[in-house]
Parts: structure tokens; sequence; C-alpha cells
């Protein structure tokens, strides 16, 4: 073919040849010509040419050329299988750009055979390539629902678990992350019956992977794990979830196992805060989707365990880790609750305060989040009332949780009563964020307390 003209004119004419050469009718050899020119000439500043050249593309070829890359078709031989690969994916890329076509039909269609071409540890950029234009997809709802299909989330998780490269690792990370976020988001808004049933179908294996490493991994794989846990259970619809729970009793039981074991492993070292607040986070999440008992039902284990010397390790830990949950929830209450009191009396008195945006927003996360924790404690040991009296909990174990509750209480307590002082309109009581969710877990305390006794 002669060399492509400068000129716009010459440039469209080359471009109207390739996709002659690559309709339905032509032979292979051309398809493949045809695919190896189209992206050299295409403009990706120019949405017109590619839009005239998505609408006469064949989709099914380049369905052909990934199976053939992927080892589902036998190849001629004639093209080495990386070449036809590449060709495919640059092509899809190009289309990617542009959120009109990403979100197209014959986009969506192409996931699940592109999740197959992901090659950890990928030397050209055709992985990377692949991961971008995944991500583009998830605009779409039929997007979503192709991507939320276990066996196209394999295929990114390959990628998060074999890949030495950062770059392939992150940009699959952040599909998986996209992908759940705007699926929850949709359904927050609106109903969608396919996408609900298809996010439904896909928490097995994410959770299941993310918590699985979050056990066994012992370098910053579980940290990674960890922050794609922070951004999706926070999101997750309830109703969704507990379908999931109640469809998938022994894979639940399972995940929780190996999340209580591996933010165990976490909260009991000494970490940087944002790891421990992700934990709490994951910690809280859990406790709403999925019950207390997956937590503090180890606390029925106490009994007899400290007079004995001869537990096994493993069980002195499962059974001292609902403690150290409320203990640093707590810890973290009375820091961040008595922070907030002595902005608050400043500001009253007229005196300056130093802003910190940083510190601000991580109080108006992390409170609710440590109150989560506390009031389902509370709850949880007062649900369990009979049953102390007969298999019981170590005392030594209940009286410490009560005075770690009750301490952390009276500091609540007194930030309410200071507010309740300096707050003359109703309106402004109401918009206090940390005064609210004070107030709910303060009641909780009050129609609870004494439940050891």
């Amino acid at each position: 073919m002669a060399a492509v003209s400068s000129s716009s004119q010459e440039r469209s004419a080359e471009i109207d040849r390739c996709l002659s050469l690559i309709a339905p009718s032509q032979s292979d050899e051309s398809k493949f010509l045809g695919m190896l020119l189209l992206p050299r000439l295409l403009d990706q500043d120019k949405p017109e040419q590619l839009r005239r050249v998505f609408d006469g593309m064949n989709f099914k070829f380049i369905e052909r050329l990934l199976r053939t890359a992927s080892g589902s078709n036998s190849s001629d031989g004639q093209v080495p299988e990386p070449v036809l690969r590449e060709i495919a994916i640059n092509v899809l890329a190009c289309f990617a750009r542009y959120n009109d076509m990403a979100t197209s039909k014959n986009m969506s269609d192409r996931v699940p055979t592109l999740s197959t071409s992901l090659i950890p540890n990928d030397k050209s950029d055709a992985t990377l390539e692949a991961l971008h234009v995944l991500l583009s997809v998830t605009a779409s709802k039929e997007g979503l629902n192709r991507l939320l299909d276990p066996d196209v989330l394999k295929n990114v998780y390959t990628i998060i678990s074999e890949s030495t490269n950062d770059k392939e690792r992150d940009l699959a990370s952040q599909v998986i992350v996209t992908t759940y976020y705007r699926a929850s988001h949709l359904l927050h808004e609106k109903n969608v019956p396919s996408v609900s049933s298809a996010l439904k179908f896909s928490l097995k294996t994410t959770l299941s992977f993310l918590m699985a490493v979050l056990d066994e991994s012992r370098s910053m794989a579980k940290f990674e794990s960890l922050d794609m846990l922070v951004r999706i259970l926070p999101e997750l619809p309830s109703e969704v979830v507990q379908k999931f729970k109640d469809e998938n009793e022994q894979s639940v039981e399972k995940m929780l196992q190996y999340a209580r074991s591996g933010l165990r492993q976490v909260l009991s070292n000494k970490i940087d805060e944002n790891y421990r607040d992700r934990a709490m986070v994951v910690v809280s999440c859990l406790l709403r989707y999925f019950g207390s008992d997956w937590l503090f039902a180890s606390l029925k284990k106490t009994k007899g365990k400290r007079k004995g010397k001869q537990q096994e390790p493993k069980v002195d830990y499962d059974t001292k880790f609902p403690e150290l949950v409320v203990h640093l929830a707590a810890v973290e209450t009375r820091v961040m609750i008595d922070d907030v009191h002595e902005c608050r009396m400043k500001l009253h008195n007229q005196q300056a305060v130093q802003v910190d945006e940083e510190k601000d927003r991580r109080q108006e996360t992390m409170v609710p989040v440590c109150y989560e924790i506390l009031e389902a404690a509370m709850r949880y040991l007062s649900s369990q009332y009979e049953e102390h009296r007969e298999s019981g909990m170590d005392a030594e174990v209940l009286m410490k949780i009560r005075k770690t509750l009750t301490d952390t209480m009276n500091v609540v307590m007194e930030l309410l009563k200071f507010i309740q002082d300096t707050t003359s309109s109703d309106d402004d009581m109401e918009n206090d964020m940390i005064a609210q969710a004070s107030m709910r877990i303060v009641a909780v305390y009050l129609a609870e307390e004494g439940y050891e006794l």
C-alpha cells in the first residue's frame, strides 16, 4: 500500500481501503492487513474519524483474533499469536477512549474474550491496553454485567496475584474497584435486576479471593487486598449481600475465617495509622453485613481458657481478637472525641483554632466506624445474657470490656452535654453528624447497660 499522505483526504481514503479489507467477505490475510494498518492511520483526537471506523468495524473478526491468540482456536501459523492479540487490543483501545463507543454493546460483548488475553508481566503494553479497555467499559450497564462474571474476574485477579509489574497490578485493581463502585451506585439509584444478580454472583469470587490474600500473604499484597476491601465493601447494597449470604452459607463461613485471621494479623502489629483505619473499616462493614457472631462468638471460648496454660496459640489469639478490636475502637473514639471537644470549646470561647482538613476528614470517617463496632459489641453481649449464665464468658474479659465501654461512653456523653449546652438551634444539631452519631451510640449504651452483671 502506498505511503500514507499527510492530507486528511488521502488519509480518509486509506481508512476506507482498510475498512474494505476487513469486510466479512474478504480473506483472513486481507483482514489481518487491514487490522494491522488501521491503528496507525487513526487520529485519537478526531472522534468523528474513529466513529466512522467504529461503525464499519468487523467485530466478529476482532473476537476471532482474541480467541486465536488465547488458544481458543488454532492459528494457521502465518501470523504469530502475540501479533494477533496486539492487533485486536490496539483496535479496541482506539475506541475505548470515547464514552459513546466504549459503552456500546460491541465493546461490552468483547469483555469475556478480552479478559482471557491478559498476561501477567507482559513484555508488551498489550495487557495494560486491555485493562484500560476493560476500565472504560465499566461505564455501561452491559459492561458491568460482563465484568462481574466470575470467570472474567478470575482472569483479572490473575494479574493481581501473579504479576510483579506494579502498573499491571494497580490497573487491574482499579478495574475491580471501579466495577464494584459503579455497580453498587447504580443499584443505590435504581433497581436494575441484571446488575443486582451479577453483583450477587460475583461476591463469592471477589470476597473469597481478597480475604484469602489478606490472611495468607506476608507481603504488600496483604495491604493491597485490604485497600481494595475498604473501597468495595462500604458501597455494597445490603440487600444484595444478604441474598449472597443466604445462598452461600459455607462459602461465607470460610471467607469470614480468612477475614478474621487476616484482620487479626494486621491489627495485632504496629502499623501505620492509615492501615489500621482501613482494617477497622473492614471490621465495621463485616459486622454490618454478616452480623456480630463472626467476630464476638469466640468470646464464649474464654471461660476456662485463662486457667489452663496448654491452649494452642491460635485459639488464644482468636479469643483475644474481639477484645483487641473493642479496645482499639474505644481508644480511637476517646482520642478523636477529646479532640473534637477541645476544638469546639475553643471555638465557643472564640479562641483561635488551627484548621487541619485531613484530621477533620479522618474524624468524620472513623468516628462512625468506631461507633458501629462498639454498638455491635454492646448488642452482642446483651443478646448473649442468658448464655453467660450457662456456657458463660470469662468474667474478667466481660468486666474489662464493660469498663472499656463505660469509660468511652463517659467521654462521648461529656461531648454531648457540651453540644447541648452550647447549641441553640435544632437545625444545627440535626446537621451535626458527630452529634447525631454520638446520640445514637449513647442511646444504645443506656438501653443495654448492665447486661454483663
